[in-house]
């Protein structure tokens, strides 16, 4: 009898130990391909220091705000460094007041309406057996040659000429002094000529040192309406692509009806306090009252906040037939933009999915094993008996 017992503890001893070994070889092979480092869905975010503030770009950014009866359009601009006197112009309804602005207000404007993170945990870190395969990823001139002109100045690295009067007028004044203007351009004053608009011309200075970050322009001026002059955008070439961030006391939405003709996004449509963010640059804090509401020592209302509306525009040049308009919109849906980092949870580097599945596989051949074993004791019995 003991004879027949040794062999049998000795083979159910080596059972044991190859279904332990077999089941750390599979645990190593579903865990090696698995890196634990979390894996984003978000894309690439546009920067405007490099992308919408500097020459030559193609999407034009701008903030806008209407306050006290006073619209204030800071705005970056696209003009061609490389010609001289290669010109912007810019009609608005009354004579306006042209400054320079920071870089950094057009970049704090899109770092405070930036999508937020969103964190969504996994227990797996990927599937293994897919490791290598990659994650998924115009018309004639007409109107009069009177011109007034209302300033004619350098601001920063720009010479600026505001002028108002008839079409013809304007054109001459701005040829005979340098201001260059496409044809197609110049073809469309008239319109705004002939309403009594005034003509904002800016130019590089012939000294100006154009490294670095381009700055933006700053316009204030009086208006009844939160309006983006829009229509000289006929005589482009190309699609057109803008973002505007309009500051207001409820959403807005646009009310002219080339809406209609264009692509329109609101992909922010908030005011980023409430999401934690506290505005830095200056005139950010102007435009949206910070800066009044600390000076105030509290007398400010507090319930008061100013959102912010985000809107990203397309359209292909003859859509563009009417200047923006923009007005309350207050049935529009509050929008935060988010996206997603998923973070595997992780035991010594190790996903805790894996750790789960090997240990399952371990307890189940241990289990089998202990049957296994069981079942060869009863036989070696059965034969000792017999």
């Amino acid at each position: 009898m003991t004879d027949h017992r040794r062999p049998t503890a000795l083979a159910r001893r080596r059972l044991l130990a190859a279904a332990i070994t077999g089941a750390l070889v599979l645990a190593q092979l579903l865990l090696g391909a698995v890196s634990p480092a979390g894996a984003c869905a978000c894309g690439a975010f546009i920067d405007p220091a490099d992308q919408r503030t500097g020459a030559n770009v193609l999407r034009e950014t701008a903030i806008l705000s209407l306050e006290d009866g006073v619209e204030t359009i800071i705005m970056g601009l696209a003009l061609d460094g490389t010609r001289t006197g290669s010109t912007l112009l810019l009609p608005t309804p009354a004579v306006p007041e042209v400054s320079t602005a920071s870089s950094g207000t057009l970049r704090e404007m899109q770092a405070a309406t930036a999508p937020r993170k969103e964190v969504e945990h996994d227990l797996w870190g990927g599937n293994p057996f897919l490791a290598g395969e990659g994650a998924p990823g115009g018309g004639a001139p007409t109107g009069g040659t009177g011109v007034t002109v209302h300033e004619q100045s350098r601001v920063g690295d720009y010479e600026v000429a505001v002028l108002e009067g008839g079409a013809d007028g304007v054109r001459t004044w701005l040829a005979g002094n340098g201001y260059e203007l496409a044809p197609a351009v110049s073809g469309l004053l008239d319109p705004y000529a002939e309403e009594g608009w005034v003509f904002t011309a800016v130019r590089y200075a012939a000294d100006a040192e154009l490294r670095g970050e381009i700055e933006p322009l700053r316009v204030d001026f009086p208006s009844d309406e939160l309006i983006y002059p829009m229509r000289l955008s006929q005589a482009a070439t190309q699609r057109q692509d803008l973002s505007l961030f309009v500051l207001s006391d409820e959403p807005m939405g646009r009310t002219d009806a080339s809406a209609a003709g264009q692509r329109v996004e609101r992909p922010w449509i908030a005011d980023p306090a409430w999401e934690g963010w506290v505005w830095s640059d200056e005139t950010l804090r102007e435009l949206t009252g910070a800066a009044a509401a600390e000076a105030s020592d509290g007398l400010e209302d507090p319930s008061r906040h100013r959102i912010v509306t985000e809107f990203v525009i397309s359209g292909d040049p003859e859509s563009f037939t009417e200047d923006f308009v923009f007005a309350p919109d207050p049935q529009a849906d509050y929008v935060v933009p988010t996206y997603t980092v998923t973070e595997t949870i992780t035991v010594a580097g190790i996903p805790v999915g894996w750790l789960l599945v090997a240990a399952g596989v371990v307890t189940a051949l241990a289990l089998g094993v202990a049957a296994a074993s069981l079942a060869s004791a009863r036989r070696a019995r059965r034969r000792a008996r017999g």
